[in-house]
């Protein structure tokens, strides 16, 4: 049986602490470059929110309701811009405070200074009043003109008909729209 003294085992601990410090060191694979990608200011967002919702009002009314699992604003530089990378749901509302069409995306990024948002990702646009509904996968909606247009491949389905294009542009709460490069017009046949 192998017998250490006390001294000599005092004397070896700090020894094996500096071989185990160098293996771990020597085992680490970092590259710097991403390490300062990760931590640099420009890349961190200046507000993080879990879980928000803001409402917005004209005349006392609310008029908007934005909900997001997760909202990121960054303020720096020309161009601030918030992000909502966990997906976006807005509510419009009418006059007398019922919802009048939402909006649905995975994702969503507003454009501070340009007023404009745009929704990627399964964007889902519904008019309850109409019982219309839009799908895209890109949609831009500018707060100045209060209108939404989206640039790529467009599904909106009526009670009466689906109609599919190539673009479209509606009103804000997808009362007025029009389908550009019209592909395909589908009626609804209600017999049964």
């Amino acid at each position: 049986m192998i017998r250490i003294k006390k001294e000599a085992l005092t004397k070896m601990i700090p020894g094996l602490f500096v071989a185990f410090m160098a293996m771990y060191v020597c085992s680490c694979n970092t590259d710097i470059q991403k390490v300062k990608a990760l931590t640099s200011m420009d890349s961190l967002p200046d507000i993080s929110i879990d879980n928000i919702i803001v409402k917005q009002s004209e005349s006392g009314n609310i008029s908007t309701q934005l909900t997001a699992p997760k909202l990121k604003a960054y303020q720096a530089g020309n161009n601030p811009y918030t992000e909502f990378p966990n997906g976006i749901k807005i509510i419009f509302f009418d006059s007398l405070r019922q919802p009048k069409s939402e909006l649905t995306a995975k994702y969503g990024i507003s454009w501070d200074n340009k007023r404009l948002m745009e929704a990627k990702g399964n964007v889902v646009v519904k008019n309850f009043a109409k019982q219309a509904q839009l799908n895209t996968e890109h949609l831009t909606w500018n707060e100045n003109t209060r209108r939404m247009y989206s640039e790529v491949y467009v599904k909106i389905s009526t009670p009466e008909k689906i109609i599919t294009g190539k673009s479209m542009e509606s009103d804000e709460v997808f009362d007025n729209w029009v389908v550009r490069n019209v592909s395909g017009t589908f009626y609804v046949n209600e017999r049964r």
